[in-house]
């Protein structure tokens, strides 16, 4: 029993790893945060897919001149140029990794 209460005494004062998602440090786990940037990527990819499907939907449904439509395709296209910006700061970070140079913005 006393053990089990100094486990888990010991384990709650554990730090946390706190990571910079913006530091480009090679001292920061920098594959980790590519990592999470190509996460946010692929989401944002899924996102334009799906408002590219619905706009043509709504172009059968509406006409091509609906705000439906305008509206969808821009908020596709929004999505898929976060994708790339977010790919492009994932392939930033992977370089500082495999470099160990810190990367100028």
């Amino acid at each position: 029993m006393l053990i089990a209460l100094c486990l888990l005494v010991g384990s709650g004062c554990a730090q946390p790893v706190v990571i910079n998602m913006t530091s480009f440090d090679p001292s920061q786990d920098q594959m980790a945060i590519a990592g999470y940037y190509r996460g946010g990527a692929m989401a944002l990819r899924e996102k334009a897919a799906a408002l590219a499907e619905s706009s043509v939907r709504y172009e059968r449904l509406f006409g091509p001149q609906s705000d439906w439509v305008s509206g969808t395709r821009q908020l596709s296209q929004y999505y898929a140029a976060a994708a790339q910006e977010l790919e492009r700061l994932a392939e930033a970070h992977a370089e500082v990794a495999r470099t160990g140079r810190q990367w100028r913005r």
